[in-house]
Parts: structure tokens; C-alpha cells; sequence
């Protein structure tokens, strides 16, 4: 009987955690390479200014999105300079940085604008982070919005981590990066919510070396049509595939919602609450309880008494 119910538990908990992954997320798939999407598009300068747009006078707010906002900002920063230094052969990304101001309101003349809305922004889709670029007719960036998600379509609200992960993914899109193939990597297309830390990667790293090669020209730009020819890259053999660190400053703020353990058994309680997932763990429950009684009754059918 104990072994009964352990199956059952275990089976309801896997069933959770698919039908979660169906929802936030998809499972892993082996690959050979280690590839990224590029959107075609670049900066034609290396300091890119970013300005963080607060919402206070919503009721929803709070200024650990802001804080989540800015760390993601400083970790792309670390990410950058420890692959300049690193790599000689892209040292002149040490040129490349994000600096940030902070307003209440929007303010022209910046490179890179965040903002928030309190739900999904997209009434079909878990959509938590949009970035729209807009460029000139020889694919030149002129400026980018990332719009990010203060809830889930469910109404739950994004802690730091998923925030500051989510706002880290978009700005990777602000600095031209497409999609990877690599399920684990910051820049794949689906994010599962209460993962822990997301890193850049130094496939990350290699799209923006990539899309910033004209800078090591003697800081002078010239039009993309000359050489930005492909729409992806793929991370050189002699380049270990790994998360770039962060320092302390930069890394997700360690709170109990922050606690692995803690966020595990949130999204379980969060995922379980949903009409129709519950309807189908319960399901699995009473078909386990059924044939596990009717097992029972069939090999008491079986049983001899000793005479």
C-alpha cells in the first residue's frame, strides 16, 4: 500500500510539471550545435543609453521591478566585459555598454526604453516581454522598447528572479540577438517561470561580438548590406559553451521567493489551482485509486487458506 501511494504521488507531481512545461516551457532536445538567431539589425554605436520607466502610480507596482530591471542591465554589462576579456580576438566589445537612468516618464533621445503593464501582452499567449525595435531603411537601429509584464494570463505576479530573467532575455533582443536552439540558454524562445538564475551565455556573448564587429574598424561604422550576410551564428569550436558570471551586485536578490525550494512548491500550488489542470491530476488520482483497489481485489481472489 505505501508503495501504492508513493506511485500516485510521484505520477500526480510528473503530470503537474508536464503539463507545466506544456505551459510555461518545452522539454529539452539534444542538439550538435550550438546556434542564435540574429535580427538583422545592429547599433552604429557602441554606448547604448537605456532609460527605466517606472510605473508609481499603479497600484500594482513595485520598485523591485525596478531593482530586477537594473541588475538585468548591469549583468549584461558584467557578461559583455568578461567576454571581451576573455577572447582577445572581440576585446573591442569592452567598448560595448548599457548605461541607465531612471524617470517616471518617458524621455526622448534614449537608445533603449523599458516599461511595464500589469498583464500579459498578448491576450492569446503567456507573452511576459516584447521588445520592438524600430530601424532605418539600411537596417540601422534607432531605438527599442522593451515592454515587460508585471503578471502571468493566470494573474500571478512575477517575482525578481522571473522579472529580472525575463527583462535579461528582451534586452538580448534589444541588442539585435534572435532566438538560440539551446533549451537551457537565456536567449531560447520559451521561459518556464520559477527556474532559477539565468545566465548570458558565451553564445550570447559571440551574437553580440558578431553584430558589434564593425567597431573593432577604428570605432567608424559602415552600412550592414557589406557584411552582416547571415541570419545566425553558431558558437566557434574553441569556445566553450557556459553561463558568463555576475557579480554580487548584479546577481537576482536572494529572498525566500527567491528560494528554489520555495518557488518549486509556489508554481506546484499555482499550477495545481487551475480548473483544468486540477480536473486532470485529480483524474489520474482516481484511475490510480481504482486500479490500485482493483489490483487488491484480485489477488485477494487468488488466496488460499491453509487448511
Amino acid at each position: 500500500m505505501h508503495k501504492f501511494l508513493s506511485f500516485l504521488l510521484v505520477a500526480s507531481l510528473f503530470l503537474a510539471a508536464f503539463l507545466a512545461c506544456g505551459n510555461n516551457g518545452i522539454w529539452a532536445e539534444s542538439h550538435t550545435t550550438y546556434s542564435l538567431q540574429l535580427q538583422g539589425l545592429i547599433w552604429n554605436h557602441a554606448t547604448l543609453r537605456a532609460l527605466i520607466i517606472t510605473a508609481d502610480n499603479e497600484s500594482w507596482w513595485t520598485n523591485a521591478y525596478l531593482d530586477s530591471a537594473v541588475r538585468a542591465v548591469g549583468q549584461w554589462n558584467d557578461a559583455i566585459a568578461t567576454f571581451a576579456a576573455n577572447y582577445s580576438e572581440f576585446s573591442y566589445l569592452s567598448n560595448v555598454r548599457i548605461q541607465t537612468s531612471i524617470s517616471n516618464v518617458s524621455i526622448s533621445g534614449f537608445d533603449i526604453y523599458v516599461d511595464w503593464t500589469k498583464s500579459p501582452l498578448s491576450s492569446s499567449t503567456d507573452e511576459i516581454g516584447v521588445s520592438q525595435i524600430s530601424a532605418d531603411y539600411r537596417r540601422t537601429i534607432i531605438n527599442c522598447t522593451v515592454s515587460l509584464a508585471a503578471h502571468s494570463n493566470h494573474g500571478d505576479p512575477l517575482n525578481e528572479g522571473d522579472m529580472q530573467n525575463v527583462a535579461l532575455h528582451e534586452l538580448g533582443h534589444s541588442l539585435g540577438l534572435g532566438h538560440s536552439n539551446v533549451t537551457s540558454d537565456l536567449m531560447y524562445a520559451f521561459y518556464t517561470r520559477q527556474s532559477g538564475p539565468e545566465y548570458v551565455s558565451t553564445l550570447d556573448a559571440y551574437g553580440v561580438a558578431t553584430l558589434f564587429a564593425w567597431n573593432q574598424n577604428g570605432f567608424i561604422f559602415y552600412p550592414i548590406d557589406e557584411w552582416l550576410l547571415e541570419n545566425s551564428v553558431v558558437l566557434p569550436s574553441d569556445i566553450a559553451y557556459k553561463g558568463l558570471p555576475v557579480s554580487p551586485e548584479n546577481a537576482v536578490s536572494q529572498t525566500l521567493a527567491n528560494n528554489p525550494i520555495v518557488q518549486t512548491l509556489v508554481l506546484m500550488f499555482e499550477i495545481l489551482i487551475h480548473p483544468e489542470i486540477l480536473a486532470a491530476v485529480v483524474l489520474v488520482v482516481i484511475v490510480s485509486i481504482l486500479l490500485g483497489l482493483a489490483v487488491r481485489w484480485k489477488r485477494g481472489g487468488t488466496v488460499k487458506a491453509d487448511s
